[in-house]
């Protein structure tokens, strides 16, 4: 059997729009599709893999465990651990609040990881970068800066602080692709709130920034309910319409071609709020 391509994915979006469940629901679904997945949290919060460790944060995190115990490679490596159908997890970690700057953590953990060659050591042929927030500091935009993953999600709804992060996501992408990265976006994860005319709105964002909509995931508290238990809706509940959604989504992220991958247009703040506008007057109008 030939090795299979590396891929390594980032994903960025608004806090709290549901990047670390999309992200470990996919990493499941890459697993399924004969994957080794490595997914790699790039918060302070140290949260993005609780869901695929029963639902607790890892006890180590690479920041404040090679502070405490130096760096080296050993170190790093007891940082690594197998989780849910062997994915394999670790967490950026990052300073207490208001002690320094949160991306620091991010950046030390990659370039450690890469220094000791714990990528190629993993063996993962699919690695994913849950990146915190919007890209505001070098540390957060260091995945793909440094040129670690390849490849851009942006999750969003079509909410305008989600579109406006977005948005920004996409002029710190063009401005790193001009200064030579050769990153790309592979589009638009619709990751559904539930307002008025959202897939509307998300369609036409997509549009106007030259970015597909990958998938719409609608709103369900089935996820709240498998998070409950620990774990993610492909764990706990496997065979639901719901988990159909996430798979649906990881076929179609592996069967992109390089041709797929996109470089933004991003716009101004005031076209977003215009756009917006007129579909809030249409949805007034059918209401």
């Amino acid at each position: 059997m030939t090795e299979k391509e590396t891929r390594t994915m980032a994903f960025y979006g608004k806090g709290g729009i549901g990047k670390s469940t999309v992200c470990s629901n996919l990493a499941i679904t890459f697993s399924e599709m004969d994957n080794k997945v490595f997914q790699i949290g790039c918060s302070p919060k140290i949260d993005s893999t609780s869901y695929l460790n029963g639902g607790e944060v890892l006890d180590l995190n690479i920041l404040e465990h090679t502070r405490d115990n130096g760096q080296s490679v050993d170190v790093v490596k007891e940082c690594i651990c197998e989780g849910y159908k062997g994915i394999l997890c670790a967490e950026s970690g990052g300073p207490e609040p208001a002690k320094g700057c949160a991306g620091k953590g991010v950046k030390i953990a990659i370039e450690l990881l890469s220094e000791y060659n714990l990528f190629e050591w993993t063996r993962a042929n699919v690695v994913l970068f849950d990146v915190i927030g919007d890209v505001v500091c070098g540390g957060f935009a260091q995945p793909i800066r440094a040129g670690f993953a390849k490849e851009l999600y942006i999750v969003s709804s079509g909410e305008l602080m989600s579109l406006y992060s977005a948005n920004n996501i996409c002029i710190a992408i063009k401005a790193a692709i001009e200064e030579g990265s050769d990153i790309r976006i592979g589009g638009i994860i619709g990751n559904m709130r539930g307002v008025p005319m959202e897939e509307e709105v998300l369609e036409q964002f997509g549009k106007t920034l030259g970015l597909p909509i990958l998938s719409y995931i609608p709103r369900d508290s089935i996820v709240q309910a498998a998070e409950g238990e620990g774990g993610t809706v492909l764990e706990k509940r496997p065979d639901s319409e719901q988990g159909r959604c996430y798979r649906d989504l990881g076929k179609n992220i592996m069967q992109l071609e390089k041709s797929d991958f996109c470089v933004p247009t991003p716009v101004e703040l005031e076209d977003l709020v215009d756009m917006l506008r007129e579909y809030q007057e249409k949805d007034y109008q059918i209401a």
